[in-house]
């Protein structure tokens, strides 16, 4: 309200003007107030719009979350590969490696291809092994070995 409102609204009550000048003042105020009270319920109507229609694009991005969720049991037996693989792997490096020897030992280029060929296998999965460790990094995964359960 304006000063000059205020001031005839108090002078009208206090009796200093005929009284249909309260009424008008009363009027006036009630149609501020009525213009007000229309502008709010259209900005909130604007605002509850702009929030469904957010949250209609949200849920379908809740549901994949929901999907990728059902997926982490998973990946943390996944996780657990690396390791699991990885301790095989070495026992088998080192007895290729005894083999690779015996190749050379006894001049026999079958064994020694045939170790070539199974170390190159070997390598491989280990290089698989590398990008399944990622997954021990990732905080989405929580990720505990043996040691540490």
């Amino acid at each position: 309200m304006t000063f000059s409102t205020v001031s005839l609204l108090t002078a009208a009550l206090q009796g200093e003007y005929a009284p249909w000048i309260l009424t008008i003042v009363l009027a006036f105020i009630a149609m501020i107030l009525l213009l007000y009270y229309g502008h709010l319920t259209k900005a909130q109507t604007r605002e509850i719009e702009s929030l469904r229609k957010e949250l209609g694009e949200l849920k379908p991005e809740l549901g994949k979350l929901e999907e990728l969720n059902k997926l982490i049991p998973e990946l943390k037996k996944i996780a657990h590969l690396d390791h699991d693989i990885n301790t095989p792997l070495c026992v088998v490096t080192m007895s290729l490696g005894r083999a690779k020897n015996l190749a050379q030992t006894n001049n026999d280029e079958s064994l020694m291809t045939n170790v070539e060929d199974i170390l190159e296998a070997v390598r491989d999965i280990g290089e698989m092994m590398k990008m399944v460790r990622v997954l021990k990094t990732s905080p989405l995964i929580p990720y505990k070995d043996k040691v540490n359960k």
